[in-house]
């Protein structure tokens, strides 16, 4: 089908969900093993104080994605010249972004933490440590976006797939040296993080600059392509700063209002969302390098065609595992965690829920990211993110309210925001708005209303238990799976689906 390479997203999806399960379920151990470590207080004050910087890695998707665009509109042309030129320029340009990141850490981020945090007066030099080395620990990821983006860029997968794992063993593995820690233990295992940081992104400079040349030489700056990808960036930067805000400001307002202790109960729903939402992103992971190079390419319809799909399939492939934990989350969190912190049951759910609304918004995102046009994009959704801190602000300085209503805030924000990028997307992409509610949110809905019925009635009629919990999880991937296959694929999706289950090749 032109320039969409459907058996290249099919093999590369396959390995980076090879990578994910590996990588959650180490992940998921080592939250266990840390919160039972550091104790809830502890765990609250690291997720919240770590996360000041650490939700910066929200730019990493934006820039990652930004730098994809322009490697894939090259490679697309096959200007490896052109290529060589713009690993160059983003090279530099992502070295001011670290500057200006340690910067407005040490400054803003640093006020933020002496003032408005809520943290015990025992326990302020092991902030201060932490959100330091967190500091640090970032800047790493940041400098190394332009070579993991060539490496995704060029579909090497496997590369990307291999580090990670590295990446998550080290992380378990510091995760063991708590217990033989010499020092603080909050302390140490931030000194860790960043050892596990430094040493897994050296990786990408030194594979690229190995194999790739065209990432070999120094960088030299060039004017113009400066001022455009700059330009370009500018506007995903803001659309990120805005997820940034609305992240770390629920975490703040949560410790202002609340204390650590609820900060942790946000911290455990965050380990399973982060988790869990990798079912969506490793598949559009490996979709955004065809949506582009379709789009340079002049392959409209094949690039349209792509994105509806996307939408869809990222639904569902999240959905089918969202659902029994939705519904099982007590019972999940109890065999998880040693201690299961207050509010941490509702907040996963509602969290999740959010997730399901925002695994559609990456194809409408790459779509208009192929075409340059990113401005209002981030700017209309970026600020109906940040509207979730500003209500919720206003509704804690007025009333006493439970934690979860932030929650549900965040739920009903997400539905807005995919709202707007569907109307955003129709203008600038030329996309048939009424084409995509019938072809992607449509099925979505009847699959979304039609599959819990019988896992619902799992739940309600069986007493809590492993094995409840079992069949629960049995029921739901048979329901999703039948829902899916029969209401929310069309004619030819179901048929290359049951073909690739048979094992033959697709047309």
């Amino acid at each position: 089908m032109g320039m969409v390479n459907r058996r290249r997203i099919a093999g590369n999806t396959m390995l980076l969900y090879l990578r994910m399960g590996l990588i959650m379920v180490i992940s998921l151990y080592a939250s266990r093993v840390v919160l039972a470590a550091l104790g809830e207080t502890d765990f609250g004050l690291y997720n919240v104080i770590g996360g000041i910087v650490v939700t910066f890695a929200f730019l990493n998707s934006v820039m990652n994605a930004a730098c994809n665009r322009y490697y894939s509109i090259e490679l697309g042309k096959e200007d490896y010249g052109a290529l060589h030129k713009v690993f160059g320029v983003n090279i530099i340009i992502f070295a001011a972004i670290a500057l200006m990141i340690l910067l407005l850490s040490e400054t803003v981020g640093l006020w933020i933490l002496e003032r408005k945090m809520n943290i015990p007066a025992d326990r302020m030099t092991a902030a201060r440590w932490v959100y330091q080395l967190s500091i640090f620990s970032f800047l790493a990821s940041v400098l190394a976006i332009p070579y993991k983006s060539i490496i995704t860029a060029k579909e090497n997968m496997k590369v990307y797939a291999y580090c990670s794992i590295v990446e998550a063993v080290l992380k378990l593995g510091a995760v063991f040296l708590l217990a033989v820690s010499p020092i603080d233990k909050l302390i140490f295992y931030a000194v860790l993080m960043l050892v596990v940081s430094v040493g897994t992104n050296a990786f990408y400079p030194f594979y690229c600059l190995r194999f790739y040349p065209e990432c070999k030489g120094r960088p030299k700056w060039d004017r113009e392509l400066g001022r455009e990808i700059v330009g370009f960036n500018g506007w995903g930067v803001i659309g990120s700063m805005a997820s940034i805000g609305k992240n770390q400001g629920i975490n703040i307002l949560l410790n202002m209002f609340y204390g650590p202790a609820v900060n942790a109960a946000r911290g455990v729903a965050n380990i399973v969302y982060f988790n869990i939402y990798q079912f969506v992103q490793n598949y559009v992971f490996a979709v955004n390098p065809q949506v582009v190079k379709a789009y340079a390419a002049g392959e409209r319809e094949d690039m349209m065609k792509l994105v509806f799909q996307t939408s869809k399939l990222a639904y569902f492939l999240l959905f089918v595992v969202v659902l029994p934990l939705m519904l099982e989350v007590e019972q999940v969190l109890d065999l998880w965690l040693v201690e299961v912190p207050a509010h941490a049951a509702a907040f996963t759910v509602y969290l999740l829920a959010a997730a399901l609304i925002d695994s559609m918004h990456h194809p409408l995102y790459y779509a208009v990211q192929a075409t340059g046009k990113v401005k209002w994009y981030n700017i209309i959704v970026g600020s109906s993110q940040l509207m979730v801190v500003i209500l919720a602000y206003v509704i804690l300085k007025c009333a006493k309210v439970q934690p979860e209503l932030i929650f549900q805030l965040i739920f009903v924000f997400a539905i807005i925001a995919q709202v707007l990028r569907i109307i955003i997307t129709g203008k600038y992409v030329e996309m048939n708005i009424g084409k995509y509610l019938l072809k992607v949110v449509l099925p979505v809905a009847l699959v979304s209303v039609v599959s819990p019925v019988l896992p619902w009635l799992v739940v309600r009629n069986l007493d809590p238990g492993f094995g409840r919990l079992c069949l629960t999880v049995l029921v739901s991937v048979l329901a999703v799976g039948l829902a899916v296959l029969f209401i929310g694929l069309d004619t030819s999706e179901r048929k290359n689906i049951l073909k690739l289950l048979n094992g033959r090749k697709q047309v």
